[in-house]
């Protein structure tokens, strides 16, 4: 058994990352933000989370799966969960909460400005197409 002076005390952990309201320079390594948005699921989880800063699992599965016809509840649960949430949160760009089940977006200038850039290349690939000219 553990004496009082071994037992774990949370109040004293170390983190290496602060909360990301408290950081001076939210700038994040050279490539992550491409990196974030070089994946489909995870531009559109971005997109959402700008204009939805806190929103529930459930509401991020939905999403996925409106965004990805072949993927089913619980192939975007296992995503979201092992790889798009993990990722996000690892860089500070948001937090989830196993508990309530909820995801909170921090905003991210850079992110959000690459995320509109995205967005406006789409639309003029979208315009540009043969098919979409009358």
């Amino acid at each position: 058994m553990m004496s009082d002076s071994e037992q774990p005390n949370d109040t004293h952990l170390e983190t290496s990352r602060r909360h990301p309201e408290e950081e001076s320079d939210s700038s994040l390594p050279p490539g992550t933000v491409e990196r974030i948005l070089s994946d489909a699921q995870r531009r559109a989880l971005c997109q959402y989370l700008v204009e939805s800063p806190l929103t529930s699992m459930d509401e991020l599965i939905d999403l996925l799966v409106q965004h990805d016809d072949s993927c089913g509840r619980e192939t975007a649960l296992i995503r979201l969960h092992h790889i798009h949430l993990p990722m996000l949160e690892d860089c500070g760009i948001l937090t989830y909460e196993a508990r309530s089940e909820t995801v909170r977006y921090w905003g991210h200038e850079e992110l959000e400005r690459r995320l509109e850039l995205c967005r406006d290349s789409e639309t003029n690939d979208v315009n540009d197409h043969p098919k979409s000219r009358t």
